[in-house]
């Protein structure tokens, strides 16, 4: 029994008419493409929306779109690497048309265009609200750490720096000797000879040189920390270790796990960022209530007032406070307030009266101190306080928020458990399914353009499972106006 006979290559057969007749019903370039042919690029101001009527032509927007598109989609970002598609996968021959535009050309596109980017992500955005697939209701906020294209050795900060001077001056230091103890040798020949080690002082003190040089400008800028490949990227905390990299904040619906709302930031940490997130995602869905799901790597007191009052309900674990654990002392939450009295009463039974306020300038929070003059002779003083003065108790202002926050999160356990099942299927499925978990551009702009991209693919793969292609383009062509 022999093997499956294919076509002899030099043999001569005949192809389908059409190239069409190679794409399935069900391809996704067809989605791509209905969908795209009903935006509006002249509005969205990119380049040669409006053919020229005098010179060389130009390539469609349109078509450079689709094609990035198509790479996100496959696992193909590289202009270099889109390029060489155009001229061997039917795909994207069928999407461009059979053009085939340079790498340049298409890069070109990418860093010319980057407003024009967000604003299809905002199109589709809008159509997939027009079809229903937002809940608009209920949404998680997360952040993830994306490798930026700098690796940790053209990454210093402050500690690094000093610890590598120290280090290089004392090895210049241990080459002046040698080399005085070479040119006083007499007998047998040296380790190294006194050229030798006059090129390693050199070597060693061009390092020196440009090392106290990016100490001296962390200095002036007050930057904790300097890259050098990528000047906007920082050194984070990640999985994996410390990684030179971005955070990428997402905003999640909860109905089909569409991003609603993304953007990129060089913040090493979520702290500040949940109130202009969940505002964000509050204009892109077009309520005016919302409610937002988040980790408690996002719980800081001003941005949870700056939600509540934007008619932001948030539910967000609130951590507990390690010092008095620490120091082996009666937490704050074993001290009940008396908000009718505006009071503390402490374990012991006794009442901690409003001292004074005390304003934390760099937490930008105004706290009251509370104290109480029963602790000198309290039998739980070794429980409660190690200060002479006594027991003191900080309040923030606004403290109300936190305690309207904790009463949700006892109401409702069930939703601080959902937000994880939300907030980090997008990321596990960007950057395991689809390989994007890092950077191929430089800088903050040229960035949040490549996440633009990811978001789009990510919401159009997450669409095309739950709808389809035919049901996606008919769903398109039915929807009412959805179009900015």
């Amino acid at each position: 029994m022999g093997y499956i006979k294919g076509s002899e290559r030099g043999q001569s057969i005949l192809f389908p008419a059409t190239v069409d007749e190679y794409i399935e019903a069900e391809n996704a370039v067809r989605a791509i493409a209905a969908f795209l042919a009903r935006v509006n690029f002249e509005k969205l101001e990119f380049v040669r929306a409006r053919a020229a009527e005098t010179g060389r032509p130009g390539y469609d927007p349109r078509m450079l779109m689709g094609l990035f598109l198509w790479g996100h989609m496959n696992g193909v970002r590289s202009s270099r690497k889109l390029e060489r598609e155009c001229r061997r996968n039917l795909e994207v021959m069928w999407l461009c048309e059979n053009l085939r535009p340079d790498f340049k050309t298409i890069a070109d596109f990418r860093k010319d265009n980057g407003e024009g980017i967000k604003g299809v992500v905002v199109e589709f955005r809008l159509w997939c609200m027009a079809a229903g697939l937002y809940g608009q209701e209920l949404v998680a906020v997360d952040g993830s750490k994306f490798k930026a294209v700098n690796s940790k050795d053209r990454n210093f900060t402050k500690s690094k720096l000093k610890h590598l001077i120290e280090r290089e001056r004392a090895k210049v230091s241990e080459y002046l000797e040698a080399l005085a103890q070479a040119d006083e040798a007499e007998g047998a020949a040296p380790e190294l000879s006194a050229e030798q080690l006059k090129e390693k002082i050199a070597g060693i003190e061009k390092y020196l040189a440009q090392h106290e040089e990016l100490r001296r400008q962390l200095e002036t800028s007050g930057e904790s920390q300097v890259s050098l490949t990528d000047p906007e990227a920082r050194l984070m905390k990640t999985a994996k270790g410390s990684e030179v990299s971005y955070n990428v904040q997402t905003v999640v619906d909860s109905k089909h796990k569409l991003i609603a709302a993304y953007e990129v930031t060089n913040e090493r940490n979520d702290l500040g960022q949940l109130a202009r997130m969940a505002t964000q995602a509050k204009e892109a869905l077009q309520v005016e209530e919302l409610t937002v799901l988040a980790d408690s790597g996002y719980c800081e007191g001003n941005a949870l007032k700056e939600c509540e009052e934007a008619g932001i309900t948030t539910f967000v674990p609130v951590p507990e406070s390690k010092a008095a654990k620490r120091l082996g002392i009666f937490g704050q939450d074993q001290f009940r307030y008396d908000q009718e009295h505006d009071v503390y009463v402490c374990p012991q039974g006794e009442e901690l009266h409003h001292r004074q306020t005390v304003k934390d300038r760099e937490r930008n929070k105004t706290f009251k101190v509370y104290a109480t003059k029963a602790c000198s002779g309290c039998p739980l003083r070794a429980q409660c306080t190690t200060s002479r003065q006594g027991r003191r108790i900080k309040r923030w202002v606004d403290q109300g928020v936190i305690d309207r926050l904790q009463q949700r999160n006892r109401g409702q356990p069930e939703l601080l458990k959902q937000r994880k099942l939300l907030a980090e299927h997008p990321f596990g499925t960007i950057k395991r399914a689809m390989n994007q978990g890092y950077f191929l551009l430089k800088g903050l702009k040229q960035v949040g353009t490549e996440t633009g991209l990811t978001v789009l693919s990510y919401n159009l793969k997450r669409v095309l499972n739950i709808m389809g292609v035919e049901k996606m383009i008919s769903s398109m062509e039915t929807t009412n106006a959805w179009s900015t």
